[in-house]
């Protein structure tokens, strides 16, 4: 399509009176198809590891390389995002995210598919901060607010496709057929994003700012104590769900705990519908009662790290009501990981918002990462140690209770983090 006809279409979406819930419409396809991709190796990490022969640690590397890459990518791309608009970014990032998948299809081994895995990090991390950017083109006020819990939530069916249809077909197709539908459909919706998605209703002369201007306004956001409150807010709530859906989750779950896959899958898919659900809430509170967003935090992130101790302290294999309040503990952290962006809009500009969400995006991922790898080289380390000369599978159950110590740790360092910032906060606005 030549710019001129793309121009005529945006034009008219402008003017239309549908123009923002189709754009916003379309850039929450975007990021459902980017969740998806992402996940689709949690349903596959256990095919994953006998298709390349993985050590623990070697698997967790997959999913973490694809992090890495994807928190790498977000000061970066929030500073494009501020120059570029989100419309050519979310493009781009699908484009990317596709390439990624038909390189994991095809890899014949490890290496392969771990860039392929960047490759996916690489282009997702286009899609999340500029679905948000969108919103706030279009929208504003509590209007706003209640938009990005609902789409930020509503985007993880992504993990619902994961765990049910491409968990289908990659066990009724195999390996390559799967991963190379899921990057099909990456390229389409990039091109329905490229023709139908426009920045914002009204454009504003701030895209004209020079990367330097940018890189300085960013620094003097990240000096607010503000700024860092959201980071740590999105670092405690958001990382032990995704550790859970991107990777550990199956292994953990089935292996160690002995559940059946059909339940399994199950579990996982109710992490998205009881965040949406909690997202309503959250959305809510952050529209209407804004005041109430640290105690609900702080609620929220208390009785996840409860539910961890209660489930790894717990000897032998969990009942299945520990596993079902386990779930619903981190389960409503997902949505509760929305209020850092609802922070960044209350207090940042929205010329700026593209490169300080990017910042704070950063946390949970970092955190996610983090925990990947030292719950790897941990599950490693038990079975070289303690588990193989026992006679225990390298997945074991005591494996993962020592293990996720990490994950309980890291989440009580970013509670404990907010809980300063925020502090530092509320003196600074007195």
């Amino acid at each position: 399509m030549t710019s001129s006809a793309l121009k005529r279409v945006s034009d008219a979406i402008r003017s239309s009176a549908f123009g923002g819930p189709l754009v916003v419409a379309i850039g929450a396809i975007s990021y459902v198809a980017a969740v998806s991709q992402r996940s689709s190796l949690g349903v596959a990490s256990l095919a994953a590891g006998e298709r390349f022969h993985t050590s623990a640690e070697q698997l967790s590397l997959l999913a973490v390389l694809q992090l890495v890459v994807y928190a790498a990518m977000q000061i970066p791309v929030g500073l494009l995002l501020d120059k570029y608009g989100p419309r050519k970014l979310l493009a781009v990032g699908g484009v990317v995210m596709a390439l990624g998948q038909f390189a994991v299809a095809l890899a014949p081994d490890l290496g392969l598919a771990i860039i392929g895995r960047m490759l996916v990090g690489f282009g997702d991390a286009f899609t999340f901060i500029s679905l948000i950017r969108l919103v706030n083109g279009w929208y504003s006020g509590r209007r706003a607010s209640q938009l990005q819990q609902w789409l930020g939530n509503g985007g993880q069916v992504g993990q619902i496709l994961s765990a049910v249809p491409f968990s289908f077909l990659l066990h009724a197709s195999g390996w390559s057929s799967a991963f190379l539908v899921w990057a099909s459909a990456s390229g389409v919706i990039a091109v329905l994003v490229w023709i139908l998605v426009v920045d914002e209703r009204i454009v504003e002369p701030h895209q004209g700012l020079h990367v330097r201007e940018r890189i300085r306004l960013l620094r003097i956001n990240l000096r607010n104590p503000s700024t860092r409150m959201a980071f740590w807010t999105h670092f405690m709530t958001q990382s032990s769900t995704t550790v859970i859906v991107l990777l550990w989750g199956v292994p953990f779950l089935e292996k160690g705990e002995g559940i059946s896959h059909g339940v399994v899958v199950t579990i996982l898919s109710s992490y998205v519908v009881i965040g949406f659900a909690v997202g309503l809430v959250f959305g809510q509170i952050c529209a209407h009662r804004p005041s109430w967003r640290r105690n609900a935090v702080t609620l929220t992130t208390s009785s996840m790290v409860l539910a961890w101790i209660a489930l790894l302290a717990h000897p032998g294999a969990a009942p299945m009501w520990l596993v079902i309040t386990w779930v619903l503990a981190t389960a409503i952290n997902g949505p509760a990981s929305m209020v850092a962006m609802d922070y960044t809009r209350q207090f940042v500009p929205k010329s700026q918002l593209g490169s300080v969400n990017g910042f704070v995006n950063i946390g949970g991922f970092s955190a996610t990462f983090t925990m990947m790898l030292l719950v790897g080289i941990a599950l490693d380390a038990y079975y070289e140690l303690i588990g193989r000369p026992l006679g225990q599978a390298l997945y074991s159950l005591n494996g993962f209770r020592v293990s996720f110590v990490a994950v309980v740790l890291i989440i009580s360092l970013g509670l404990w983090q907010y809980l300063r910032n925020e502090r530092l906060s509320r003196i600074q606005g007195e």
